[in-house]
């Protein structure tokens, strides 16, 4: 019996061993596992590092960005203004062009009276001059007024 234990001793030390080797690789292999874990840890800082820099270089742009964003939204007021003015100037000019037109219309009529005007007043000069004439001949024939030699 005590060969029969010792026999089963020995398998269970034998099996033991084994077992013992076995963990001792899975150890090695979990050291292994824990390094490489290390450095991805060791990266991802570095990673994390760089990320922290180019969230700070973001957050500057983010701010220049905003004052860019002011800047356009008083050049957009600014704009709106110009365009209101705009706006009015030309209001005025049509109003200015519906009155220049009937100034013109004005101007035509009053150019058409002086023509008319023109006409009769030649015509009545024309009488004038013709009842002048008449009179001169008529004195001339009573000799009333000398007659040119």
């Amino acid at each position: 019996m005590n060969e029969n234990y010792n026999e089963l001793f020995q398998k269970i030390l034998d099996e033991l061993g084994q077992i013992n080797g076995r963990l001792d690789k899975v150890d090695g292999r979990l050291d292994k596992v824990d390094n490489r874990l290390d450095n991805l840890d060791n990266r991802l800082d570095k990673v994390d590092n760089r990320l922290d820099k180019v969230e700070s270089r973001l957050d500057g742009i983010d701010i220049r960005l905003d004052g860019m964003d002011r800047r356009f939204d008083e050049m957009d007021h600014r704009f709106d203004k110009m365009d209101n003015r705009l706006t009015k100037l030309e209001d005025r000019m049509d109003a200015m062009t519906v009155r220049q037109n009937k100034m013109s219309e004005q101007l035509t009529e009053v150019q058409c009276e002086l023509r008319m005007f023109e006409l009769n007043t030649d015509r009545k000069f024309a009488k004038l001059q013709d009842g002048m004439d008449t009179v001169v001949e008529i004195l001339k024939l009573n000799h009333l007024i000398p007659m040119p030699s």
